[in-house]
């Protein structure tokens, strides 16, 4: 039933562009793209800015090729309103991004844009899905009422080829109550990635005058285990306070 479902969706397009982050939920939309409108019909693009993790554009790569897709890497001009770090920050880096993403879509003379939005997405607080209307992006996996476990589901095989799914979520976000910079965002991807692999799904806030370090899913920490990540985080950081939620 789900096959059909997708079947019939998918006859409504000829090619596609699909924003691919390097997370799972993007990596599955390429998945049934290229599944259902064949690999030559497809095209994968991602943003390199310097707010997305290295360790997730290496994974966009990695699933592109694997997919045998062309893989286009871009940067996008990051607007002041983006950089004063609003609480509505997603939408402004999301419509730069998106605006970037259509020059490259009818450069191609492709159908659509896909991008990784799902019905998990929903329960979010989540600026950015605005800027997907303004574009007339299309959401797969949210159109067909899938979420994340089916997204897991779909592209767990990924692990063979070196592709390791934890974060998902732009270094920006870990930037709490002041402006971003370039300097914050290169010391928050050193840090985790010195931390991410010993400690998945580990994030460190930035707040003025301390880390706060938190995880997406519940870890039991010991002692030992708390020194290391303290002694990570002023390898890069000089602030008084530091804070781990286990």
């Amino acid at each position: 039933m789900e096959e059909d479902s997708l079947q019939k969706y998918f006859e409504n397009f000829t090619s596609c562009l699909v924003a691919l982050s390097g997370g799972r939920d993007s990596a599955a939309v390429l998945k049934l793209a290229v599944e259902f409108l064949g690999k030559e019909n497809v095209f994968a693009a991602t943003c390199v800015n310097f707010n997305v993790f290295l360790y997730e554009i290496e994974n966009a790569r990695r699933i592109a090729d694997y997919f045998k897709v062309p893989w286009i890497p871009f940067y996008t001009n990051q607007s002041h309103e983006f950089l004063k770090n609003p609480k509505d920050k997603c939408y402004y880096c999301k419509k730069e991004v998106l605006k970037t993403l259509t020059v490259i879509k009818d450069k191609y003379g492709l159908d659509i844009i896909f991008d990784g939005t799902n019905t998990d997405d929903l329960k979010d607080y989540r600026p950015g899905m605005k800027a997907l209307h303004e574009y007339s992006v299309r959401s797969p996996l949210l159109e067909n009422n899938f979420g994340k476990k089916f997204a897991a589901e779909e592209t767990s095989f990924l692990q063979k080829i070196g592709v390791h799914f934890t974060v998902e979520s732009c270094a920006a976000t870990r930037i709490m109550e002041q402006e971003i910079t370039l300097d914050l965002l290169r010391k928050i991807e050193l840090t985790e990635n010195s931390l991410r692999y010993r400690y998945p799904t580990i994030r460190i806030r930035v707040l003025k005058n301390k880390i706060k370090v938190e995880f997406k899913n519940k870890i039991s920490l010991t002692k030992n285990d708390k020194e290391i990540i303290r002694e990570k985080i002023n390898k890069y950081f000089d602030v008084p306070i530091i804070t781990i939620q286990s």
